[in-house]
C-alpha cells in the first residue's frame, strides 16, 4: 500500500508537521487520522485534514459534513 502525508486541523488550526499513513487512496489516510467519514466538497470551517500526494504541488483537502 502507498504511504501518504497527512496533516490534520483541529479547531481551524493546522497541525504542524504531518503523519505518513499506509492506505489504499489518500481519502482512507485522511480518514483514518480523523477517526471517521470525510468529503472533497464543504465550507472552509469543517476542513479536518490536508493529504499531499508525491508528484503533486497542491494538497487535496477533506471536509467533515454537518450533522
Amino acid at each position: 500500500m502507498p504511504n501518504f502525508k497527512v496533516r490534520l486541523v483541529n479547531n481551524g488550526i493546522l497541525d504542524d508537521e504531518s503523519q505518513n499513513v499506509e492506505a489504499r487512496s489518500e481519502k482512507e489516510a485522511a480518514e483514518k487520522l480523523h477517526g471517521g467519514i470525510l468529503f472533497k466538497q464543504g465550507p472552509r470551517e469543517r476542513l479536518r485534514a490536508m493529504v499531499t500526494i508525491p508528484g503533486l504541488e497542491s494538497p487535496i483537502l477533506y471536509y467533515e459534513r454537518l450533522s
